[in-house]
């Protein structure tokens, strides 16, 4: 068996990432599988899902609810879930457009230049 490279962009391994998130600090409101609503941090996004910080892990596939900025509610399913923090893909992607005004709304600073987010 051929060892991955981790250094390529198509690097599939441990992080499964498909596209390239951006980093963020924010409270998302939320509702669980149960209906019920709760705040969790958001601590990364991409335009096809986030990773929360949240007290409590949730099953394999629950389904959750998001209110973003700009954008309202955004269903996502949970693809992994462990010590507090839980990996969600979005049912849709963010549309490309919507992308980096949603990253100004959750204070990301973003180059206006060349409108990719820039490390704060």
């Amino acid at each position: 068996m051929r060892k991955s490279d981790t250094k390529t962009p198509n690097y599939m391994g441990l992080d499964q990432r498909g596209t390239k998130r951006s980093d963020v600090y924010f409270r998302l409101s939320f509702d669980l599988p149960d209906g019920r609503q709760d705040i969790a941090t958001c601590v990364n996004i991409s335009n096809d899902g986030l990773l929360v910080r949240y007290p409590q892990a949730f099953e394999l596939d629950d389904k959750l609810i998001f209110r973003l900025p700009i954008l309202g509610a955004r269903s996502a399913k949970v693809i992994w879930s462990i010590s507090g923090k839980s990996g969600t893909q979005f049912d849709d992607p963010i549309d490309e457009k919507d992308y980096l005004p949603l990253l100004r709304a959750m204070g990301v600073k973003v180059d206006t230049d060349s409108d990719t987010p820039s490390a704060s």
